[in-house]
């Protein structure tokens, strides 16, 4: 009897094992398949969720660049009335346009805001880039210029304008099958659709003639006076191959030294005023210096022998005093922190080689300078 329990106990005892082991097995393919399943689930969300943040990026430029662009047009439309306020005040009889004394401003083929401010920079590039990289303010100050430009009514079928600069104006880094097309002069021409846009780019070109390599400041008198607008882009080389005896000094006092950066760029841009603005009865002409974006290339240099070269923050200095002091507005490219190489979503995406750009990051040039010389013009 004894044996036969036993053997019955073992029995059940078999039984209880073997559907003890096929639950677990159960519960073991289960989890499996809901874990399969979840990473199913998060495989087909993620790339929903990615195209989801480039949305909301996306929008989120719009809608700064609508901001922007409505802040603008608030201004202009203020200080417009103002001006036609006080003008009415001191002439009853407005200028026509056929009567007015050739070279002056209301002889100018469109109509410029005589007291544009001349650095439109509100912050310097340490500011900016507290408030996000270069990448995100390139991106969301495109998207306004894009609205500028969409928006603009300006007819620029009879304006020619003379760009004098180096590689960046050349188009450098494009092939040579692409340059004519796509360099930011020409693509400027097509945005704004001018008569003419003549470019002056010369690789390796330098403002200063301390670095003998088509110095500007020894050919700007190539520029003919018929050009309603004049553009210098220059610096870039000067940063690169000019140590702080070259350089020079900014103060006025010690400014005027020849065969430096300073001497020369205040030099040049006197003699322009001088000749273009001054001395052009028959023609007016508008003058624009861009302040180049920063470049990680100015770093390298500067880090291999700092007591010894300059720093781009002062090349950006001395362009933005010296150039407003004779009639030059300036587009500051280097404070606005566009297209600066400096960040590696720039550098990969617009600016391969750290200064130069490519044909995208020429286009995005293009459309800020397009920008730019429309919000100086009366809408």
């Amino acid at each position: 009897m004894k044996e036969w329990l036993i053997r019955i106990g073992c029995v059940l005892l078999g039984v209880v094992l073997t559907l003890g082991t096929m639950h677990l097995t159960d519960l073991i393919k289960s989890f499996n398949n809901d874990k399969v399943s979840v990473e199913a689930e998060i495989k087909e969300d993620a790339p929903e969720e990615v195209s989801n943040n480039t949305e909301e990026s996306k929008e989120d430029y719009d809608l700064e660049a609508k901001l922007k662009y409505q802040d603008m047009v608030d201004k202009l439309k203020e200080e417009t009335s103002k001006d036609k306020t006080e003008q009415q005040d001191k002439e009853p009889e407005e200028v026509k346009q056929e009567d007015a004394a050739p070279g002056s401003i209301e002889s100018a083929p469109v109509k410029w805001i005589k007291d544009y401010p001349s650095v439109n920079s509100d912050s310097t590039i340490e500011d900016k880039l507290s408030q996000r990289s270069s990448y995100d303010e390139t991106m969301a100050v495109n998207a306004f210029d894009r609205m500028v430009i969409s928006e603009s009514k300006v007819d620029f079928s009879n304006v020619k304008i003379t760009i004098m600069g180096d590689s960046l104006t050349a188009g450098s880094n494009l092939d040579e099958s692409e340059r004519e097309l796509y360099n930011w002069p020409t693509q400027l021409k097509e945005i704004l659709g001018c008569k003419e846009v003549v470019n002056l780019g010369i690789g390796g070109s330098t403002v200063s003639s301390c670095v003998d390599h088509y110095p500007m400041c020894n050919r700007w008198s190539e520029i003919e006076k018929d050009s309603d607008i004049i553009i210098i882009m220059g610096g870039s080389n000067d940063m690169l191959f000019e140590d702080k005896w070259q350089f020079g000094e900014l103060e006025y006092e010690k400014r005027m030294t020849a065969n430096t950066f300073c001497g020369d760029l205040d030099e040049m841009l006197s003699r322009m005023e001088w000749s273009y603005r001054d001395h052009n009865d028959e023609h007016y002409c508008k003058l624009l210096y861009i302040n180049p974006p920063s470049t990680i290339l100015n770093d390298a240099v500067y880090a291999l022998d700092p007591g010894n070269m300059v720093h781009q923050r002062s090349f950006a200095e001395a362009i933005n005093t010296i150039a407003p002091a004779y009639s030059f507005e300036v587009i500051d490219m280097y404070n606005n922190n566009i297209l600066n190489s400096h960040d590696p979503d720039v550098n990969s995406q617009f600016v391969y080689d750290g200064i130069h750009c490519n044909k995208e990051g020429y286009r995005i040039m293009a459309e800020h300078v397009a920008s730019q010389i429309i919000q100086r013009i009366e809408q």
